[in-house]
C-alpha cells in the first residue's frame, strides 16, 4: 500500500447519522500472518502522529512488560497493555462508501483481536507505509465481498448492550535504554475537525465508546 493519490481514491468522507447500516461496505483484505515484532513496532509508532486506538476492555492493563529478541519493551500506558499479549498483527484495507479505511489489528493466542489501530487524516501516511514495510505486513489481494445490512444492524444492537471496545486518539512516545524500550502514549495536542469526526465515525462502526481527547489515561 502506498500513500493515497487524489486521482485514484475517493476523498475522506463521513456518513450521515443512521446511514452506516444501510450502506454496503467492502470487507477488508487481510495481510498474511507474520511474526510479531513488538520492538520493531515500538520503533515505528512515534513517527505516525495521531491515530485512533481501540482496545478491548478486558485487555486493558495498567502496565505490561514484553520480552523480545531485541530487548524488553515496557508498555507505559494502560491502553497498550494488549500488546504484551499479542502474538500476531494483521494489516487491513477497506474501501467504504465514505472513502478508504486502513487499520492494523493485534491478536492474542486465541486469534481474537485485542486491539486495533486506525489511520486518520492526521496520521503521517509515509510513516504508516514505512511501518508496514518494516514489520513486513502487506494486505493480500483478496477479492472483496460485501457486508450485509442486517450484520451492521446486529453489531449496532450488540453495541447498545454494552461497549466491548474503548476508542481514543493517541500519539506515541518511545524512550530507549540499553536492552529496554519504554513505549508511552498520550492524547494529541491538536487534531483536525475531519480527523475527529472520522474517529467518531469509526468508533460508531466498531461499537466502541470513544474517550474524550482530553482524557489521557
Amino acid at each position: 500500500m502506498g500513500a493515497y493519490d487524489e486521482g485514484s481514491y475517493p476523498c475522506w468522507g463521513l456518513p450521515a447519522p443512521g446511514d452506516v447500516a444501510a450502506q454496503p461496505v467492502s470487507t477488508p483484505s487481510v495481510a498474511a500472518p507474520a511474526a510479531f515484532d513488538l520492538a520493531c513496532l515500538a520503533d515505528a509508532l512515534p513517527n505516525l502522529g495521531s491515530v485512533l486506538w481501540l482496545e478491548r476492555r478486558a485487555a486493558e492493563a495498567p502496565r505490561g512488560r514484553a520480552p523480545n529478541a531485541r530487548g524488553v519493551v515496557l508498555l507505559d500506558h494502560p491502553s497498550l497493555g494488549a500488546l504484551a499479549q499479542c502474538v500476531e498483527a494483521r494489516a487491513h484495507h477497506a474501501v467504504t462508501p465514505f472513502g478508504p479505511r486502513e487499520w492494523w489489528s493485534f491478536h492474542g493466542h486465541a486469534g481474537d483481536p485485542l486491539a486495533k489501530m486506525f489511520l486518520l487524516p492526521d496520521t503521517d501516511y509515509l510513516a504508516w507505509d514505512e511501518m508496514s514495510a518494516a514489520c513486513r505486513l502487506t494486505p493480500s489481494s483478496e477479492a472483496p465481498t460485501h457486508r450485509k445490512a442486517h450484520g451492521a444492524f446486529l453489531r449496532g444492537a450488540l453495541a447498545r448492550l454494552g461497549h466491548a471496545w474503548r476508542a481514543r486518539l493517541l500519539v506515541f512516545e518511545l524512550r530507549r535504554l540499553p536492552w529496554l524500550r519504554t513505549l508511552d502514549a498520550c492524547a494529541p495536542l491538536r487534531i483536525s475537525l475531519l480527523g475527529l469526526e472520522l474517529a467518531r465515525s469509526i468508533a460508531r462502526d466498531e461499537g466502541a465508546e470513544i474517550v474524550s481527547p482530553l482524557h489521557t489515561a
